[in-house]
């Protein structure tokens, strides 16, 4: 596992495509596993700060609070870009309530974090980003980048 700013420093490339997806329409979908084991998933704005992490703040009434300070697994998939640009990624959720990681996400979202919120680093795993070639037309095909953290 790792943070954002060691995976931005060693794939500039595919952090970029979030960063644009982001800057575009700064949801995304979290998939995260309940106390049964069934699948959950949730729109979540994810939150890249200076401190180097991806954030997301989870009100204290979210059923995701419960599968993230369980289980913590995730799949996070953002949202198309313009050119059908795609941003995915799994790694485990760690709960970060302390006043500095706190200040750095509320800097950094663009939207408001309230204080009942939990706020949780998405630390990385595995990446992936996809574009498509020859969209809407025969022979379309996705050209994909993978990545996985150093064990």
């Amino acid at each position: 596992m790792t943070d954002w700013a060691s995976f931005e420093r060693d794939r500039p490339e595919m952090a970029a495509v979030l960063r644009a997806q982001l800057g575009w329409i700064p949801i995304a979908y979290l998939a995260t596993t309940r106390r049964d084991g069934a699948p959950r998933v949730h729109p979540v704005c994810p939150i890249l700060a200076a401190d180097g992490r991806m954030y997301v703040a989870v009100p204290a009434t979210s059923p995701k609070r419960h599968d993230l300070r369980g289980d913590g697994r995730y799949a996070l998939h953002a949202l198309p870009g313009k050119r059908d640009d795609e941003f995915y990624a799994t790694g485990r959720a760690i709960l970060h309530n302390d006043a500095l990681s706190r200040a750095a996400a509320g800097a950094a979202a663009g939207h408001t974090i309230h204080d009942s919120d939990l706020l949780f680093e998405l630390a990385l795993e595995t990446a992936m980003t996809a574009y498509w070639e020859n969209r809407g037309q025969p022979g379309t095909y996705a050209v994909r980048t993978f990545w996985r953290a150093a064990r």
